[in-house]
C-alpha cells in the first residue's frame, strides 16, 4: 500500500523511468580507433521501442511528435563535434562543428521495433571555414526480451540492436576522402569517397535490478566501416575499420 501511495505522488512522466549515470568509453570519431571517456544519463532497456535510442550508432536527441502504441514519428537534432587533423587524421583538414537536424520514425511492439532516421547539417557559424557537411541516414532493428526475475520481482532487461548507416557524397568525401592538398600534407594517397553504405553497427544493452527501485545497467557495441569509408587511406593506414564503445552505471526508478 505504501508503494502505491508513493507512486501516486510521482509525476506520470517520471514513473518507471531510470534516473542515474553511466560511465564508459566511446570512439573519438569514426575510424579513429581512439577511445575517450564518457559520462551519460542512464538509459531505458525495458522494451525494443525504448532501447532503440540508447543503442543506435547514429546518436541524436530524438523528440517524438506522434507517439502511438505501434508508431512513433518525430524530429531529431544534434551537434556534430569537431574532428581534429591530428592522430590518424594528421595532415588532413580540421573539420569544425555544425548543428544537425532531421526526422525519424519507428514502428513496432515491445519485443521488436524497426526504425529509420535521416540527419544532416543545417547550420554552422560563418566564422568556421570548414564545418562538417552532408547527410546520414540509418535503418535499424531492435529486439527485446525480459530474462530472469531478480530484485523486487523485476525482470532483467536485455535488448539487442543492428543497424546500417548510409551517407551522401558530401559527407563521405569530407570525412573519408583525401584531396590533393591533403595528400601532400599527410603523405597519404589522394582518395575520392562516394555516397553509399558507411557502416554497420551491432549493440547490446541490459539492466539488472537489485531491488524494486535500484538497478545496474550497461551497454556495449561495435561499428564496422564499409565501402568507401573502409577503403579510405587514412583509415587503412592509421585508423581502425572497427570502432567499439561501452558503458556501465546505476539507476533509480520510482
Amino acid at each position: 500500500m505504501m508503494n502505491v501511495v508513493a507512486d501516486s505522488n510521482v509525476p506520470k512522466w517520471l514513473r518507471d523511468r531510470p534516473l542515474g549515470l553511466t560511465f564508459g568509453y566511446v570512439t573519438a570519431f569514426e575510424g579513429s580507433g581512439e577511445l575517450t571517456p564518457s559520462i551519460s544519463l542512464a538509459s531505458d532497456y525495458s522494451s525494443a521501442k525504448a532501447a532503440r535510442s540508447p543503442l543506435q550508432t547514429m546518436s541524436s536527441i530524438d523528440i517524438p511528435i506522434v507517439n502511438l502504441d505501434l508508431l512513433q514519428l518525430g524530429i531529431s537534432g544534434n551537434l556534430w563535434p569537431d574532428i581534429s587533423g591530428v592522430g590518424p587524421r594528421e595532415g588532413l583538414d580540421l573539420l569544425y562543428p555544425s548543428v544537425t537536424a532531421g526526422i525519424w520514425g519507428s514502428v513496432g511492439i515491445d519485443s521488436m521495433a524497426l526504425d529509420a532516421k535521416i540527419l544532416g547539417k543545417v547550420w554552422a557559424p560563418e566564422e568556421f571555414p570548414n564545418p562538417r557537411e552532408g547527410y546520414e541516414a540509418q535503418v535499424g532493428l531492435t529486439l527485446y526480451s525480459p530474462m530472469m526475475r531478480l530484485g523486487g520481482g523485476r525482470s532483467v532487461d536485455l535488448a539487442v540492436r543492428a543497424d546500417l548507416t548510409m551517407a551522401d557524397d558530401l559527407y563521405m568525401d569530407q570525412h573519408f576522402g583525401i584531396s590533393e592538398t591533403e595528400a601532400l600534407a599527410s603523405g597519404l594517397d589522394a582518395f575520392d569517397a562516394s555516397a553509399g553504405l558507411k557502416s554497420a553497427g551491432l549493440s547490446i544493452g541490459t539492466a539488472v535490478p537489485l531491488t524494486r527501485n535500484f538497478e545496474l545497467q550497461g551497454a556495449a557495441g561495435m561499428v564496422q566501416l564499409l565501402d568507401s569509408a573502409a577503403a579510405s587511406p587514412w583509415v587503412l593506414e592509421r585508423g581502425e575499420l572497427t570502432d567499439i564503445w561501452g558503458n556501465f552505471g546505476f539507476a533509480f526508478r520510482f
